[in-house]
């Protein structure tokens, strides 16, 4: 086979990948009610399943985002692809709480290796004024993979049994780790110097908009961190739905809300961007705070024609930062540290906002409700989506400075 070297093949195998990363990652947490029953199991340590996972992710991103501005990136993906994609086949094997843990905390390793090196080849191949748009394509996998594998770990996990579930979806990340060996990666801003040093990652948390957009995105994969593990028990808990029932309803309403969000994000931002000279950050915001009475909807309604709608409404709006975001972050930092700058956001960003959250919602939930516990992502939606404004104020003030 010939190597990858156009730009729409690189962002298509990349995209794919994404896809098979996050179908693999959440493909777990529709299966809490069979796991529940199989290892006894309290809502808190249902929780830790994604929290664990979440600790090992953002611990191995700095590391592997930084051997991302030095090293060849499309090894570094394949060594990931294939690492959590054997942990995710074992993870079907296990026996106890812990050996669950401890797979799934392998698949954290891999797909740490992932997201810096793809952002970094993207960033390569395409020029600024559309790489929000290529990122929301690439993100557009991640929403698809995790749509995909909620539906479908309901599904299989209800009629083959949920060890089923991770044998299945452990076979396709093999093959495209092979198609990620096969890309021409070629270095325009990347470059293998000694730019990337303590001194100069130092500098990026001495910038403010860098700073605010640490403090919004904690916020917001909070939210998104605790939705994800927990609304297909919402529904099942709080409107007695089956567990593939939830799971393909749930999935429905993302696919139709995400995949349009997704693009509208990027549209709207490299629009904003690059006709009127505003910062990506201020489509995200305001699709954040729009979003947050929509999200209150879905959390008290007990009309189910309402509960669906709010919640494909919501999901439109909250996809909307997965590609400004990345761009957002390779706008405001050094060519040289786009990596190793995004690395550091997914560390800070999971460690202090994704990792506690499912855990959290899960402690809340054994001591009051889990309806009570998902009130808490109401809260930090809303946090996110003024942090990003405060974001956008900060840049557009250092434009005007530097202006001067």
């Amino acid at each position: 086979m010939k190597n990858i070297g156009s730009p729409s093949k690189i962002l298509l195998v990349l995209t794919l990948i994404e896809f098979i990363n996050y179908f693999d990652r959440q493909v777990v947490f529709p299966l809490f009610s069979f796991l529940k029953a199989d290892f006894g199991l309290s809502d808190f340590e249902l929780g830790l399943i994604g929290t664990v996972f979440m600790i090992i992710h953002a611990t191995f991103s700095v590391p592997l985002g930084i051997i991302a501005d030095k090293w060849i990136r499309k090894n570094i993906i394949a060594a990931g692809v294939a690492i959590w994609s054997i942990a995710t086949f074992v993870t079907g094997l296990v026996q106890n709480f812990t050996q669950l843990l401890i797979t799934r905390a392998a698949v954290g390793i891999g797909e740490a290796s992932y997201a810096p090196a793809a952002t970094s080849l993207i960033a390569d191949n395409f020029p600024v004024e559309k790489r929000a748009r290529a990122s929301s394509i690439f993100h557009l996998g991640m929403f698809l993979g995790g749509t995909m594998g909620m539906i479908l770990a309901g599904v299989i996990g209800t009629h083959l049994g949920w060890r089923a579930c991770f044998f299945i979806v452990a076979v396709p990340g093999l093959f495209l780790a092979y198609y990620a060996l096969k890309i021409k990666e070629t270095k325009h801003e990347h470059h293998i110097t000694d730019e990337v040093n303590k001194k100069n990652i130092l500098q990026l948390f001495r910038s403010p908009a860098y700073l605010m957009t640490l403090a919004s995105g904690i916020m917001l994969t909070f939210t998104s961190s605790a939705i994800i593990a927990w609304m297909t028990q919402f529904f099942i808990r709080f409107h007695n739905y089956s567990v593939d029932h939830a799971s393909i309803t749930i999935g429905l309403a993302v696919v139709i809300g995400g995949p349009i969000g997704i693009y509208s994000g990027g549209y709207f931002s490299d629009l904003l961007y690059n006709k009127y000279g505003k910062p990506r950050s201020l489509a995200m915001a305001l699709a954040f705070i729009a979003a947050t009475p929509l999200m209150y909807i879905t959390l008290t309604t007990s009309n189910e024609t309402l509960l669906i709608v709010s919640l494909i409404a919501a999901t439109y709006l909250m996809t909307w930062y997965y590609g400004p975001m990345v761009a957002l972050i390779q706008d405001i930092v050094p060519g040289s540290l786009k990596a190793t700058a995004f690395a550091l956001y997914l560390f800070t960003v999971h460690l202090i906002g994704s990792t506690p959250a499912p855990a959290l919602i899960g402690k809340v939930s054994d001591v009051t409700d889990l309806q009570t516990a998902m009130f808490i992502v109401v809260i930090t939606n809303l946090a996110g989506g003024l942090m990003l404004l405060v974001t956008t104020r900060i840049i557009i003030r250092s434009k005007k400075t530097s202006n001067l």
